[in-house]
């Protein structure tokens, strides 16, 4: 009996077990017949990126305090007195020099041994990390060079000028080398200052201002190509200042003696070399683009100042073709064309200014305006809406300030062209906008040209019937007001133009505003009677056509 039981349980084992291989075999033909489920890319990649987010966004919200003792004793520190230490050690030669203790020799010969001994012990703190305190002494050998090799030649006469210069410019390459080797800017920016001033350290009798204005210009090209390749926006935009800095105190100096030339050269191959720089950089750094905006416009000073009239006109016009083909080949990086477009805009106002006379040609900026706003709108630049606003605005009210003496004269054209300028702005403005803003526009520019129509055929109407009485020209003017006013409102019906309609109205009002506060007194009853029926009847029909088109 026992054994049966035994012999049973085993069948139901083995039965279960075959039930269980049938079961594992089904559920794997299914798996491998099933496609496999993953998370789309997108998914995954945000899947992924969240522990990173969450890691930057705390670091940013743990924002870590600042050690002022770093900044004030590692950074600061060296920087101050190390110019503490170059005027003792000046005021040390001084004194030595006074009493005797210290001939020229030996003073010119310490002057090296410490220069060389700060360079070598800043190379040695930049080795064991204290990168700062080792910048500002191997920066500090530079100065000490240039004034060692300046006291040996303009006060020792121990060296002559060819000299002097060789040693300086040697210097200037060490500290350039110095620059690169260690990273500093701080090294670049003393080596700049110094360069600069190496020319004004070496007494000559025949000065040759091919080398001295060839030296600074190459020295810029130096400092300049460090900048770029080291990415120092500082040292990159004083190396520029220096340059236009010292050739200006350098013209104040010589004056018109043959030099105009070659500094006009000079600050040309400036504006090309930042422009070539600004063109291949691979990141549009924003220092970058703005030092060249201003360099286009201390260029034009200097146009103004060396050159005549006919040579600054073809220099500017060659830098606006220069922008406009430089605008075309950076079409594919969006704020490298952005920008030449608006260095083409400033150099066109430039060209303009220098081509025409400002009362005869100032209409041409308010098509300028107009072009840089269209541009503005497309490309949805701030920077340039700013430049066209400022362009049309200031040539506008050039024109609208200048009195309308008679009716066909040059005056009323400039009108003429900036009332229709503005419609063609409103134009734009409904064009490029959402039309949730096209109301906004419609009703502000119908008001601002209302107003504007009606002081110009004010201006027109007083210039034309100077010679009739006060009676008449009241209502000439009231009548000219009343045609402004119909002939507005008809374009409008005729949809060309809807704006047109809401100015028709509003010169309407205006006309009544006139008629009740200001030409009452001066009209008899009959003819006040007349314009009050013509007027009263002109806004019914306005109203009754209003009905016709809803």
């Amino acid at each position: 009996m026992e054994k049966e039981r035994i012999e049973e349980l085993e069948r139901k084992i083995s039965s279960l077990e075959e039930d269980v291989a049938k079961l594992k075999s089904l559920v794997y033909k299914t798996n491998s017949s099933r496609p496999a489920v993953h998370a789309p890319p997108k998914q995954r990649q945000e899947t992924a990126k969240r522990p990173a987010q969450t890691v930057a966004k705390s670091s940013q919200a743990i924002e870590e305090p600042v050690d002022w003792e770093k900044v004030l004793f590692q950074t600061w520190l060296p920087r101050i007195f190390i110019f503490v230490f170059i005027i003792g050690v000046l005021w040390g030669f001084k004194a030595a020099s006074d009493y005797g203790l210290m001939n020229e020799n030996a003073k010119v010969v310490l002057g090296f041994v410490v220069s060389i001994g700060f360079a070598v012990t800043g190379h040695f703190q930049i080795k064991k990390s204290r990168l700062v305190l080792g910048q500002v002494l191997v920066g500090g050998a530079i100065p000490i060079l240039m004034l060692t090799t300046f006291a040996m030649h303009s006060l020792y006469h121990l060296a002559g000028p060819t000299l002097a210069f060789m040693l300086n410019a040697t210097w200037i390459i060490l500290g350039i080398a110095a620059t690169v080797f260690y990273r500093s800017q701080a090294l670049g920016i003393i080596s700049a200052v110094g360069g600069v001033l190496v020319p004004f350290l070496i007494e000559s009798n025949s000065p040759n201002a091919l080398v001295f204005i060839g030296y600074e210009t190459l020295l810029y090209i130096a400092f300049l190509y460090v900048a770029v390749k080291q990415k120092y926006s500082i040292l990159y935009v004083l190396s520029a200042v220096l340059l236009n800095l010292t050739l200006l105190i350098y013209y104040s100096f010589v004056g018109d003696n043959g030099v105009k030339e070659l500094l006009g050269m000079a600050i040309l191959i400036q504006h090309l070399c930042l422009l070539s720089s600004f063109f291949l950089s691979k990141s549009v750094l924003q220092i970058y683009a703005f030092t060249f905006l201003s360099s286009l416009a201390v260029t034009y000073g200097w146009l103004l100042a060396v050159f005549n009239d006919g040579t600054t006109t073809l220099v500017l016009l060659a830098l606006v073709i220069i922008y406009v083909l430089g605008a075309y080949a950076a079409r594919s990086s969006k704020e490298k064309f952005e920008f030449f477009i608006t260095y083409s805009i400033v150099a066109v106002a430039f060209f303009i200014h220098q081509l025409v006379d400002l009362r005869e040609g100032v209409i041409l900026y308010v098509i300028q305006g107009l072009a840089v706003y269209y541009i503005a709108m497309t490309y949805k630049n701030l920077l340039h809406q700013l430049f066209s606003y400022t362009i049309y605005i200031l040539s506008a009210t050039y024109i609208l300030v200048t009195p309308i003496e008679e009716v066909l004269s040059l005056p009323t054209l400039n009108w003429l062209i900036v009332l229709a300028s503005i419609l063609v702005f409103i134009w734009i403005s409904i064009q490029k906008t959402e039309e949730d803003e096209h109301d906004t526009f419609k009703i502000g520019g119908s008001i601002i040209f209302s107003i504007l129509s009606l002081i110009f055929a004010t201006e027109v109407t007083v210039a034309g019937t100077t010679d009739l009485s006060a009676n008449i020209q009241t209502l000439i003017m009231t009548a000219v007001w009343l045609v402004l006013s119909i002939a507005a409102f008809i374009i409008g019906s005729l949809k060309t133009f809807k704006t047109s309609t809401y100015v028709g109205v509003g010169i309407l009002f205006l006309t009544l505003f006139k008629l009740v506060l200001y030409d009452l007194p001066f009209i008899p009853m009959a003819i006040r009677a007349l314009l009050f029926i013509v007027l009263g009847a002109i806004g019914l029909i306005i109203s009754r056509l209003f009905y016709k088109k809803k």
